[in-house]
């Protein structure tokens, strides 16, 4: 019972809200299909040319939060902005949109599905149309809805959104009032700061379909190779994000290797491996010099002399 009331005021004094027991760095994560796990998540960036990860980055959160990050990640190894970054829907988040357009990089992140529907779907949000021009909404049944101007704080778990409200006193009044909502007091839509890079975005995908169709054969071909021909589904380090992510390195670098030797014309490859036989043939002599040396100045260094006391 200790052991709890003393987790229990770790969880009031720190703040957080997950303890593992078993690997202090580890949360649990939604996983698949509303199934969650105590685990990491392992962000990639994979080049598409020849589906080669380029970077990764071992979380212990899920991906909503994740594509700022990683884009910003990427432009620094590519050393500019000048390519598109291809998501699921798990990455579709407001906040996520303004930092890629803050970096400069076209993303087509897939679009999840409406969370909530109308009593009659022909009256879902997507059904009205925006006017930017004077900031307002057009429903199905060509009423007008407007906004007061102000922002709304929205909580969504810890992020904070500000919202418009846009309603119309025609709802009241409307023979359609029973499809289009259950409120009391009308139909009210809300719009985020981001509702126009989500916008953007949409625009993109319908413009570059058959690039946004590739991703899955771009990332879950090493995954594929990763996860179902060497099993691993896992990882054999505990203890830390810090020993997580040293085992997802050495599973990716033997990925890559073995994808480079793929890639590779085999008789090219034989003559990159002679050149760096080469450079190994020349390189270790002279480190046996310098090591020799070394060893010949710091003898005692090495093997300090002890003093044997006979009795």
């Amino acid at each position: 019972k200790q052991k709890y009331i003393g987790y229990q005021n770790t969880i009031d004094t720190t703040g957080v809200t997950q303890i593992s027991t078993s690997d202090p760095d580890s949360r649990q994560i939604m996983t698949r299909n509303n199934i969650s796990e105590v685990a990491y998540t392992v962000q990639t960036t994979v080049d598409a040319l020849h589906n080669i990860p380029i970077d990764f980055k071992v979380t212990n959160e899920n991906d909503s939060k994740a594509m700022g990050g990683m884009l910003r990640r990427s432009k620094t190894i590519l050393g500019h902005a000048n390519f598109i970054a291809v998501y699921d829907k798990g990455y579709h988040t407001g906040s996520e949109f303004d930092y890629a357009n803050r970096l400069g990089i076209d993303v087509l992140v897939a679009i999840p599905g409406v969370s909530a529907h109308a009593p009659d779907t022909a009256f879902d949000v997507e059904y009205f149309k925006y006017n930017k021009t004077a900031d307002s909404y057009t429903c199905p049944a060509q009423e007008t809805l407007t906004t007061n101007g102000n922002w709304y704080a929205k909580k969504n778990g810890k992020s904070i959104t500000k919202m418009k409200h846009y309603k119309t006193s025609a709802c009241l009044n409307c023979k359609l009032f029973t499809k289009c909502t259950k409120n009391a007091k009308g139909r009210l839509i809300e719009r985020s700061q981001y509702a126009h890079l989500i916008y953007q975005n949409k625009v993109r995908i319908e413009n570059n379909y058959e690039v946004y169709r590739r991703r899955q054969a771009i990332v879950k071909h090493s995954y594929g190779v990763i996860k179902r021909k060497w099993d691993f589904y896992y990882i054999m380090t505990k203890k830390t994000i810090k020993h997580a992510a040293a085992d997802v390195g050495l599973i990716f670098s033997a990925y890559n290797l073995r994808r480079i030797f793929n890639l590779i014309d085999q008789n090219l490859l034989k003559q990159y491996l002679k050149v760096l036989a080469l450079y190994f043939g020349v390189l270790i002599p002279v480190f046996n010099a310098f090591y020799g040396l070394f060893y010949f100045m710091n003898e005692e260094y090495f093997f300090p002399k002890r003093i044997l006391i006979v009795v």
